[in-house]
């Protein structure tokens, strides 16, 4: 007997449940919307963080920042799909976190360098998740805290390990799941949540001059219409 047998059992169910995945997606109009947005907002970081020849330090820093919510929407992708939707939905928080670093590092670029040389103990004191959340509602003036309250949402679900939590790995019948399984409320509430998160987050990194890179001018232009239109057919702007 193979003593792999389990393991190589487990990839066919996922990419069984992978294949329901695709197809209820693509089964539904806004799902398919999403999905599309999603595509278009790794395109661009692809752009900007692959293809894009860095013009300085900073530059290079968000181009690693770039990397990384390239590969936490890649990762999150691949464990919905998969059916592993806790998890999934903990990789929506990292890029979520992420993105909100990029927007104040971009708002504030002589903070580039100084979040690139900090210590742990530095970055935690000037550049904790909570610390650059309120710095972004001040320079917004949010008042509604929600940038805080889908952190906490996603945290209390999904990254901590919390009884609340339990709910991402139970199916319709509120019976708890081993493993992956398919279950289409759970993936189209993620597919939402990622569309939300991950295309505002490519904007951010986005938002530098090119220079004269007119390759990557051309995307950014493209995506800027792409994303646009997403927005007025699908979201509604709250403070």
């Amino acid at each position: 007997m193979d003593p792999t047998e389990t393991l190589i059992a487990l990839h066919i169910h996922e990419e069984e449940i992978r294949a329901k995945s695709l197809a209820e997606i693509y089964h539904r109009p806004a799902l398919r919307d999403h999905w599309t947005i999603v595509s278009e907002a790794m395109k661009i970081i692809n752009a900007f963080a692959s293809e894009h020849q860095h013009q300085g330090d900073d530059e290079l820093t968000l181009q690693f920042l770039g990397i990384r919510l390239f590969n936490a929407a890649a990762a999150s992708i691949k464990l919905a799909l998969s059916g592993y939707y806790q998890k999934a939905f903990d990789q929506v928080r990292d890029v979520l976190e992420t993105g909100f670093l990029v927007d104040y590092l971009v708002t504030y670029p002589h903070k580039i360098a100084e979040w690139k040389a900090a210590d742990k103990k530095a970055r935690q004191k000037h550049f904790g998740a909570g610390i650059i959340r309120n710095a972004l509602d001040k320079r917004d003036g949010y008042t509604s805290g929600a940038r805080k309250a889908i952190y906490d949402l996603i945290s209390e679900a999904a990254s901590h390990a919390s009884y609340r939590g339990f709910a991402l790995m139970a199916n319709s019948e509120n019976h708890g799941e081993v493993g992956p399984f398919f279950d289409e409320k759970k993936l189209g509430s993620w597919l939402v949540e990622l569309a939300k998160r991950f295309p505002h987050a490519a904007l951010h990194v986005n938002s530098g001059p090119g220079g004269t890179d007119l390759k990557l001018l051309a995307a950014r232009e493209h995506y800027l219409d792409a994303v646009n239109a997403w927005r007025g057919k699908y979201l509604v702007s709250r403070k």
